[in-house]
């Protein structure tokens, strides 16, 4: 398994708090963290927490910080070059995905409801998009859109929750699974978790968790 540590100081940890409430959010802090793989980490002054991405079986990113832990899934590959510099790329096309496709590509996903209208507006849109920043290659642009878009994002996150602990309703520790609050579900906890269990509940690679019954446990 290939894994890479990065810790992040205030400016990325707040990008990290911040509640993910639908795709793009979600596709949103996966293309901040793109920035982190080649990033400096000299100018960090206090670490708030830190990001790892796993690359295996399991493709994940995992986000720790003081207030919470979750994942991501991790769609790109990475290739380790001289100096520590990694390769990020589409596996499936070996398109390599620069800085200025990820800048791009953020001033895209922030631009709210755009997503939503027909392909040939947001097609406009990634057109005028890309002439902001002189980037010519706009079928590349529109591969890495849809392949974002489209993809299983994964999200899960274990959360410590004493403001709205309900005994087994909603236990104090818990996983959610999903961010939008018509599909997420919750998983109750005895104790806290861990960002490295997380990692091992979530690698296919290991043994697997079992869930027990209700009347066997709490």
């Amino acid at each position: 398994m290939k894994i890479i540590e990065r810790k992040i100081g205030e400016f990325f940890c707040e990008k990290v708090i911040k509640p993910i409430r639908n795709k793009q959010d979600a596709i949103l802090l996966l293309l901040e963290t793109l920035k982190l793989v080649n990033g400096n980490e000299n100018g960090i002054t206090k670490e708030r927490g830190r990001v790892i991405i796993c690359i295996d079986k399991m493709n994940r990113i995992f986000y720790e910080t003081d207030e919470k832990i979750f994942s991501l899934c991790f769609p790109f590959s990475l290739e380790e070059k001289e100096n520590h510099y990694f390769r990020i790329y589409d596996n499936l096309t070996d398109l390599e995905i620069t800085n200025q496709m990820i800048s791009l590509l953020i001033s895209i996903f922030r631009k709210d409801g755009k997503l939503g209208e027909s392909l040939e507006n947001v097609m406009d849109f990634i057109i005028e998009s890309a002439e902001d920043y002189e980037y010519q290659n706009i079928d590349d642009i529109w591969r890495l859109l849809f392949k974002l878009w489209y993809m299983e994002d994964g999200y899960i996150r274990y959360d410590y929750d004493p403001e709205h602990e309900n005994n087994k309703i909603h236990p104090l520790h818990h996983l959610d699974v999903n961010y939008s609050s018509g599909t997420t579900y919750k998983i109750g906890l005895m104790d806290a978790l861990k960002i490295d269990e997380l990692r091992d509940i979530l690698d296919t690679t290991t043994d697997c968790l079992y869930l027990a019954a209700k009347n066997t446990c709490c």
